[in-house]
């Protein structure tokens, strides 16, 4: 059984720079050169932003949860796991070069989708303060969705789900598809039965314009209705850091 921590911040370096990440803590203070404020109920020091997500309450029982699922996801969710060949698995204790090995795939991902690569410095600082989980559905020995999280006694959040390159021509779309959610599915059992209080989709996009950002919202409101609002955002407390934030505002 995975020891889960009940802690609220994390410490960790970025090259030269001290960082603290504070994650569901209404904590206003400033103990680093560089402070993140991860998803905290208040907007510390009126210089957050607004940062919307979608809960799954994990001390429900695993019937009412699975009642909130859309009914065709469902279908699919089971389709996969019934007659699919596929094994599962949830890494808690990775090792430093397992964890590089997935952000190597993670960044793979992001250069073909054209987005912002892995935070390294921060997944490690998560790895070393033992709130980092990797879960992963693999097919004949490839790996076909993976999710990283981190994960405390409150919450595991959803930091990354992603699908490697594919490198078998005969899996279509389809069944990553039905992958993809039973891999969600199966993750938020696991995290109900180590005794998470609440499975974090990691983000909801309160605009209407993107419509790809838009289709992840759809995938999400499939398992959950409930969107809550918190706070996000970081601050400086480095002088030097301070006065490029202000160049770079005013460049």
């Amino acid at each position: 059984m995975q020891i889960l921590k009940n802690i609220t911040r994390v410490f960790y370096k970025r090259l030269f720079f001290s960082v603290t990440e504070y994650f569901l803590t209404g904590e206003n203070i400033l103990c680093s050169d560089i402070n993140y404020f991860i998803q905290v109920p208040t907007n510390a020091f009126n210089k957050l932003s607004p940062f919307y997500t979608l809960l799954i309450n994990l001390e429900r029982e695993e019937e009412q949860i699975w009642k909130d699922i859309y009914h065709r996801t469902q279908t699919e969710i089971k389709s996969f796991l019934n007659n699919s060949d596929y094994s599962y698995s949830v890494q808690y204790n990775l090792s430093a070069n397992e964890l590089k090995k997935f952000i190597s795939l993670y960044n793979s991902f992001a250069s073909d989708k054209k987005i912002r690569k892995a935070e390294r410095y921060r997944l490690t600082g998560y790895l070393k303060a033992g709130i980092l989980a990797v879960s992963f559905i693999k097919h004949n020995g490839s790996y076909i969705y993976i999710n990283i999280y981190r994960i405390t006694v409150d919450r595991a959040v959803n930091l990354h789900s992603f699908r490697p390159a594919k490198i078998n021509s005969e899996i279509n779309n389809t069944y990553y598809g039905k992958a993809h959610r039973a891999l969600h599915w199966l993750d938020i059992k696991e995290f109900k039965q180590a005794g998470i209080k609440q499975y974090d989709f990691g983000g909801w996009y309160n605009g209407t314009e993107n419509k790809e950002l838009l289709n992840i919202n759809a995938f999400k409101e499939q398992f959950t209705s409930a969107k809550t609002c918190e706070y996000t955002g970081v601050i400086y407390k480095n002088i030097i850091l301070k006065g490029l934030k202000k160049l770079l505002a005013y460049g």
